[in-house]
Order: C-alpha cells, then sequence, then structure tokens
C-alpha cells in the first residue's frame, strides 16, 4: 500500500522541507562576506570597461567568485536599489534559481527520485554564513560536472571540463574537486569510459587556456599564488592539523547538515559491502570523501564554509544508496534537515539583528559626513565590508588589504609586489576620509603597520568611531 503512493509521499514530504528551507534562504541578509564580495563587484566598474575589469577590483577569492558575483551585482542592480533589502533578496532569488536548476538537471541526469530534493536542500540548508561562498558555489558546479559527464553526448564531456575550469577559478585549491566528480561520474554511470574523461580534460585545458591568453585578465595566476600566500597554507603542524581537524568536524555537520547523513549512508555501504565483496563501491567512496576533505585540510584555515566542499561526496553517496541502505539514508537527512529547521530561524533572527545594526551604523554616519558617499575614491582599512555599504571607490586596486594586514613575522608577505604595490597605495593617499575596522583587525604589529598609522594619525582625525573608525583628513572641514 505505501509503495503504491510512495512518491507521492515523497513530494508532499520534498515540499514540506523545500518551502520553508527556501523562504528561510532567501530572507536571511547577506553575510559580511557576500557584501564584501557585492562591494567589490559594484567597485569594478570604477575600475573599467567588462571584461578587464572583474580581475582589476582586487578580493582574496579567484577570478571565478568575482566574476559570478559581478553577474549577479549587474542583473540584481537593474531591478533593485544596490544594498537595500530587496536587492540581497533578488541577488538570493538569483542564486537559488541556480541551485534549482543544477539540481533539477542533476537529478534528471542520474534519474534517481531523491536527487532533486536532496540536492536543494543540501545548499539551501546550510548555515548562512556558508551560503554563497566561494566552495558553496564550487560544490554546486561540481553536481553540474558531475550530470554532464554521465550523459551520451561527447560534447557533453567537454563542456563538463569548462565547468571544471569554472570551478579551479572560483578558489583555486577547489580544482581537488575534480577527483570527487570523476568519482561519482563513474559510480553512477560505471560503464563510463576513459575517453570521456579524456575529453573533460581537454575542454578544461582549452578553456582555461583561452581565459589566460584572451589578454583581458593577466593577473589571474599572480593573484590566485599571492592568495595562497596569504593564507596558512604550509604553515601548520601535522599535528595542529589534526587537532583542528577532529575539533571543528563535528561543529561543520551541525553547519552543512547533509555532511551526517551522507557518512551514514556511508557506513551503511560499507556494511553491505562486507556481505557483497564484489562491489566496488568502498575504496571509490574512500577516495572521494579523503580528496574531498583534503581541499579543507591543504587550506588549514578550517573556517566553516570550508567544509561545505563535503556535501558533494554526501550526495553522491546517498543517492548511490541501494533500495534499503538509501531508506536509511533518506530517514536520517529528514531527521536531520527536522532537528535543524528551528535552527534556520533561530539563525535568520540572530543574523537580522546584527546586520540591522551595521545598515542602521552606515546610514547614521552618511548622515552626518554627507559627502563620503561622493569621494572620487577613499582608502579602506577594513575587512572588505565598507565598500558595500559607503559605495565610494577605493583608492586601491586591493579593497581589502589582507596581504598587508596579514604579514608578521611568522607569516611574511613583504616580499610579494602585491604588497610593495598596496604599501605604496595606502601610503600615497590625499583624499578626505579613510576607513578602518573599529578592532584590532589592523594592528601595529609592523614596522609598515607603524608608519601606515602615523601617516594617518599626522594628517588626518578620527571624527566616528563604532563599527567602523572614519578619519577625516586635518582642514578639510
Amino acid at each position: 500500500m505505501l509503495r503504491k503512493y510512495s512518491d507521492k509521499i515523497y513530494l508532499i514530504v520534498s515540499l514540506l522541507f523545500l518551502i520553508p528551507a527556501s523562504i528561510s534562504f532567501l530572507l536571511n541578509p547577506l553575510t559580511n562576506d557576500a557584501r564584501i564580495y557585492q562591494g567589490v563587484a559594484r567597485l569594478t566598474d570604477y575600475f573599467g570597461s567588462f571584461p578587464s575589469n572583474i580581475n582589476s577590483a582586487w578580493e582574496i577569492k579567484p577570478i571565478g567568485n568575482r566574476g559570478l558575483n559581478y553577474i549577479l551585482y549587474k542583473f540584481s542592480s537593474l531591478f533593485t536599489q544596490f544594498g537595500s533589502w530587496e536587492y540581497e533578496i533578488l541577488v538570493k532569488l538569483c542564486a537559488l534559481a541556480i541551485v534549482i536548476g543544477v539540481c533539477w538537471y542533476f537529478s534528471k541526469n542520474i534519474n534517481n527520485k531523491y536527487a532533486f530534493a536532496v540536492g536543494c536542500l543540501s545548499f539551501i540548508t546550510v548555515l548562512n554564513f556558508i551560503a554563497l561562498q566561494a566552495e558553496w558555489w564550487a560544490s554546486l558546479f561540481a553536481l553540474l560536472a558531475i550530470a554532464l559527464f554521465i550523459e551520451d553526448n561527447k560534447w557533453c564531456h567537454y563542456a563538463a571540463g569548462v565547468v571544471i575550469t569554472g570551478i579551479f577559478l572560483f578558489k583555486g585549491i577547489t580544482i581537488v574537486l575534480v577527483i570527487p566528480i570523476v568519482c561519482a561520474a563513474y559510480l553512477f554511470k560505471p560503464e563510463m569510459k576513459i575517453w570521456d574523461i579524456i575529453r573533460g580534460g581537454v575542454g578544461s585545458i582549452l578553456s582555461l587556456g583561452l581565459i589566460l591568453t584572451c589578454g583581458f585578465f593577466p593577473d589571474i595566476i599572480p593573484d590566485m599564488l599571492m592568495s595562497a600566500s596569504i593564507a596558512r597554507v604550509g604553515i601548520l603542524s601535522a599535528t595542529t592539523i589534526v587537532e583542528m581537524l577532529s575539533y571543528n568536524l563535528i561543529p561543520a555537520m551541525t553547519y552543512t547538515p547533509i555532511i551526517l547523513p551522507g557518512i551514514i549512508a556511508a557506513l551503511c555501504i560499507y556494511m553491505h559491502s562486507l556481505q557483497d565483496r564484489n562491489t566496488k563501491r568502498p575504496p571509490i567512496l574512500i577516495i572521494m570523501w579523503i580528496s574531498t576533505l583534503a581541499i579543507v585540510i591543504i587550506q588549514s584555515e578550517f573556517f566553516a564554509y570550508h567544509y561545505v566542499v563535503l556535501v558533494v561526496p554526501a550526495i553522491v553517496t546517498i543517492l548511490i544508496s541501494n533500495e534499503n541502505e538509501c531508506k536509511l539514508a533518506v530517514i536520517a537527512t529528514i531527521i536531520i534537515f527536522c532537528i535543524f529547521s528551528s535552527h534556520w530561524s533561530i539563525g535568520m533572527e540572530i543574523e537580522q539583528n546584527f546586520w540591522e545594526g551595521k545598515n542602521i551604523e552606515s546610514v547614521n554616519i552618511v548622515n552626518n559626513f554627507t559627502d563620503i558617499t561622493t569621494q572620487s575614491s577613499i582608502l579602506y582599512l577594513d575587512p572588505g565590508d565598507a565598500p558595500y555599504y559607503f559605495q565610494s571607490n577605493s583608492s586601491c586596486r586591493y579593497i581589502s588589504p589582507l596581504i598587508f594586514q596579514r604579514n608578521s613575522e611568522e607569516w611574511n608577505t613583504s616580499g610579494l609586489k602585491q604588497y610593495k604595490e598596496e604599501f605604496s597605495c595606502i601610503m600615497a593617499y590625499q583624499g578626505k576620509y579613510i576607513v578602518t575596522d573599529a578592532g584590532i583587525w589592523f594592528e601595529k604589529n609592523t614596522t609598515d603597520n607603524h608608519k601606515v598609522w602615523d601617516m594617518i594619525h599626522s594628517n588626518y582625525t578620527k571624527v566616528w568611531n563604532r563599527s567602523w573608525n572614519i578619519y577625516q583628513k586635518i582642514g578639510s572641514g
């Protein structure tokens, strides 16, 4: 009897979760990082014309992330005012539409009735801080690459390679997702041939070569190498990495709820393989999970959003389960999403209150300093979100001077040409306002930092001190 109505029951249950989860996803405000990306996207138009301007305004995430956010900015600003509540809703709506489109195509190709709901819920139920991060986008497009690889059309395999190039350009290290992509394609389509993968490789190489040689983006690779140099790559010991990984992995399962059901499904498959020793699934799954976890380990910063790449092996593991295994995994998924239904609403309320406070403060600043939004340029010495609120051009290409701020004796970046470029730009600034973070983000921990602060204190006076410090040039009135 239940089997007769199983499709209808699945549809009803899916809608019960997808509708409130989608509403929560849309109503949650853009987080600090998402606003940084959008602020940089808006500033790109000050630095030149499309498409070279996408690589002109620097942010630590590579050109793939900047390019996608630029598209979201250009589309959303056509219909709403930049920075408004409606603008943020439209940006989120565009992201949701992309999630639905990719998950629909993915579910159609793997021919699994659970795929669409599991895929969508995996991306829209993450902690709001994780949504729209570079790793989140890269993981979503990994599903698209998998779906293209299992098509019978050879041109789809070339297209999968183009998508993989995009995944690489989202954050560089995300190129490692090519391993779980190929593993997943094989698990869904065991008859897949080596030539399918080769065609994907050719598509990736050709598309990347075209981007590198077109002349519009000369700084792609240097910027990616520089971004890696100011991350923690290679500076943590193996013991520290193991400690941080074990400490953060369990919280990561609450930030990205699909991870735990994926692990449960993997354990079910392993237990089943003890009776069926002919199955090839366990070793492939191990490669898929470990290679994805390597993305987190290599970055060695263990931020909550780094773990979102684990949605790829989690989704695949759940969907390749046989009927009995899949039932257990899906039940676990439903239980997890039930538990975190309160997490969505509570998180939304907390984040709305926090970001509303920053919105109010930025309005107060503009009211007190009416010309701050009309300056030809401003020197921003904050984590990067100030341009989103004040909407004046940045005097330096490095909107957030991370390469300068992260320099220390243990983490020396002063030898890089980008560091010298940023230092020269900061010291040459003659504008009316300087915006800094009110906390200890930009410390006086190096000789060059002391020089910057000496320049500020000699020529500027502090006129605002809350979430931001606003400095006004002495004698500028």
